[in-house]
């Protein structure tokens, strides 16, 4: 894919994230792999998800050092420049902060799975430790996470949001929404089951 239409892409994936709900004001950050290089577009640091156009595709090193554009990457470059380094197989990363999944983190509880959909495409969806926005301790404990379960396609974070992989940005966006969905799902089922009880006991 040309480098024009990874920035067309991440612009694109940057909407859906925001218009989902899945991120608010500036939060959230989505960064890619740019072929044949050792290069990656990230989001530039303090514009809104919904907001973001090409132009706002800053392209790093590995070093997270800025080649290309105007702006300073997303404050949490670190754990996406982390994840691409041990995980060969990961092209995307789309980090964000959806409603439902942020209960489970907070909670310090792996996302459960209640259907075979969320069994079978997300497996198994771990809990990164807790550490300020932007440190380099946040950084090394996502990069832990994907370091220790090398399979997941997808963390919680705690306190804080989600970040999921993939070999493309649709890919990766595909997860987050899948994610978010099941923890919905799961949130409704502990409800149920707690009205189940209530009438048991009524």
């Amino acid at each position: 894919m040309s480098l024009d239409l990874l920035k067309k892409e991440l612009q694109y994936v940057s909407h859906k994230v925001y218009q989902k709900g899945y991120t608010q004001a500036t939060g959230g950050n989505i960064s890619v792999r740019i072929p044949g290089t050792d290069h990656v577009l990230i989001k530039r640091s303090g514009i809104s998800l919904g907001e973001v156009s090409r132009e706002d595709a800053l392209i790093v090193n590995m070093n997270g050092e800025v080649i290309e554009g105007q702006g300073k990457p997303s404050k949490e470059i670190g754990f996406h420049l982390g994840i691409y380094k041990v995980r060969p197989d990961v092209n995307a990363v789309v980090h964000c902060h959806p409603n439902y999944s942020i209960g489970y983190a907070c909670l310090g509880v792996e996302l459960p799975l209640p259907t075979v959909t969320a069994q079978k495409l997300l497996g198994h969806v771990p809990i990164a430790d807790a550490a300020p926005s932007g440190s380099k301790e946040l950084a090394q404990h996502v990069t832990d996470v994907y370091t220790k379960y090398p399979d997941i396609k997808i963390a919680l974070m705690k306190n804080h949001g989600v970040c999921s992989v993939g070999p493309t940005l649709e890919a990766a966006y595909n997860v987050v929404d899948l994610a978010e969905a099941t923890a919905k799902q799961a949130y409704i089922l502990s409800q149920l089951r707690v009205g189940e009880k209530s009438a048991v006991t009524n």
